[in-house]
Order: structure tokens, then sequence, then C-alpha cells
């Protein structure tokens, strides 16, 4: 198998400033970069450039996948952990941990599993795509992404299963969004695994609509504050205007506390119970399958 990597890092809120693409552009001779995306492949060598750094200078999401084993996932949050109790139980000092800036309240969220080299991805861009509203499901606190996370990170080769405690179970598990299906794509994780974890889920009540929460928010700002980001954004097509709005709201608004359930269980135990909805279902599709006529 030949060795195959992939880097990517996407702007979300706004665009890359004219400043720091330059920063980018010192991070890689090679790559494909705009204010918006930054794409490179290796098929021998690795990229060197400070990924950290580049999402605090106006990259959003970066991804690094590597087909001997690498999936990482690194996320921008401008304003820190939407809701840091709650996210707390999903962290861990190895897999997936929250990366505090210097100063000020941001941070990036990294996932970064253990995995051996195994399937490789053929649909990478596809998923890439799928992964992006990712980071604004975790910034309106739906704790379903962390959870998709912790669960990659339990089933690593870092983590004893026996060992491992499963986290509290998010609401709404057993009806994930695309881009919490990519995640668990991108990770490998089955369909049954998460089936098994999803047994304990409470109903996902219905949450306010984040257009509706903006719609009221926006009420609530001073008219001189939003001229002042209308006219910013109509002069300049590539504002950032659009991230500046943004952390404001996630910095005065936060959305309600995701509800979840608490079993107290191991890893183990949850693959043990995939395995069975496994067998389970490999059972159903048998007995639906026609019969050929015996000679």
């Amino acid at each position: 198998m030949s060795e195959y990597q992939r880097i990517v890092f996407r702007a979300i809120d706004g665009p890359v400033s004219d400043k720091n693409l330059q920063f980018m552009r010192q991070q890689s001779t090679r790559a494909e970069m705009n204010p918006w995306s930054f794409d490179n492949e290796y098929h021998y060598g690795d990229f060197h450039g400070d990924r950290f750094e580049m999402l605090r200078r106006g990259y959003d999401l970066h991804i690094h996948y590597a087909n001997f084993g690498t999936r990482s996932l690194l996320i921008r949050l401008p304003n820190g952990l939407p809701d840091p109790e709650a996210d707390e139980p999903y962290l861990d000092d190895e897999g997936v941990q929250f990366h505090p800036d210097k100063q000020g309240p941001g941070g990036i969220l990294a996932l970064e599993p253990c995995y051996e080299a195994g399937e490789e991805l053929w649909d990478l861009d596809e998923i890439i795509g799928r992964l992006i509203p990712l980071r604004g499901e975790i910034l309106d606190c739906d704790l379903r992404p962390l959870y998709l996370m912790h669960l990659a990170m339990a089933c690593d080769e870092n983590h004893d299963p026996n060992e491992t405690r499963a986290a509290p179970v998010p609401a709404g598990l057993d009806n994930l969004s695309n881009a919490q299906r990519a995640l668990a794509e991108y990770c490998g994780m089955s369909d049954h695994l998460i089936a098994a974890a999803a047994e304990e889920s409470p109903p996902l009540a219905s949450q306010l609509d984040t257009g509706r929460r903006y719609a009221d928010w926006l009420q609530r700002q001073p008219e001189v504050a939003k001229n002042a980001w209308l006219a910013q954004w109509m002069a300049d097509r590539e504002s950032a205007v659009r991230r500046e709005i943004l952390a404001r709201f996630n910095e005065e608004c936060r959305a309600p506390t995701w509800p979840t359930a608490h079993p107290e269980r191991t890893v183990a135990a949850l693959i043990e119970r995939a395995e069975q909805i496994r067998s389970a279902s490999t059972r159903k599709t048998a007995k639906k399958a026609p019969r050929k006529p015996s000679r």
C-alpha cells in the first residue's frame, strides 16, 4: 500500500485576511490555497506547518487524514467551549482535548485518535464537505459531535475498552445530522456501535431554531452597531464582519443545555452490544433473502 496523506483547512465564518494568507503560504510551498481553503496531498514527506497557528489566524477547521491510520480533526472555537461543564465528560488527555489560547477565551478542539492502518476512505472530498457544519453544531451546544469524538477516542489503540467508561449519552443520538454521520464515517465507527450507544439516548426535544435565535438577538442590538456591520460588509466582500457578529452572538447567547442520559457502562460493553445488534441484523437479512429452489 502506497503512502497517502491529505492536509485540509477550511475557513467558515469569514475569509482569511491578506496578511494572514501570507503566513499560510509560508507553511507550504506546494499547497493550493485561497482565503477560504488550503489543500495539500503527500505521497511522501510530511506537512510541517503550524496547524494551531493557522487556525488562530483565520481557518476554522483542519483535517489530517493518512492511510496509515491518522484521522485527526481540529476545530477553532473563538469563544472557547460553549458549555464547559457539559462538554468536560467528553474530553480526554490523549484523544480529545481542548487547547485554550494563551490570551482571550478562544481555543482549539482537537480529535486525534490513534488508529492502525485500516480501510481507506475513497470519498474523502465528500466527507470533508459534509463535516463543515459540525463546528456550528458544537457552537450551538449540540453534544452529539462531542460524544462521537469521545467514542472514536475510546475505541482507539491507546484505550482499554474494559477500563474506559462511556461518557453521558446525548439526546438524539439515534437521529444524527449529516455532519455527524460524516464524522462517524471519517472515524470508521460502525452503525451498529452508534445504535448500541443510542439505545440509552433520551428523545430529542425540539430545539429553538438557530435562525430565530439570530433574529431575536439582532432585534436587541443597537441600530448604530447593526448599520456599522452592514456598511463594513457591503464595502468589503472579504470582510470578517460575519465572524465578529457570530463571536458576539455566541458570547452573549448560550444555547439551552443539551439533555443527556448517564448509563454506567464500559466501552467494552458497548462493543459487545454492537456485535449483538450486528448479528441480529445479519440473521434478519438472511431470513428475508429469497431462497434458491432446490434441485
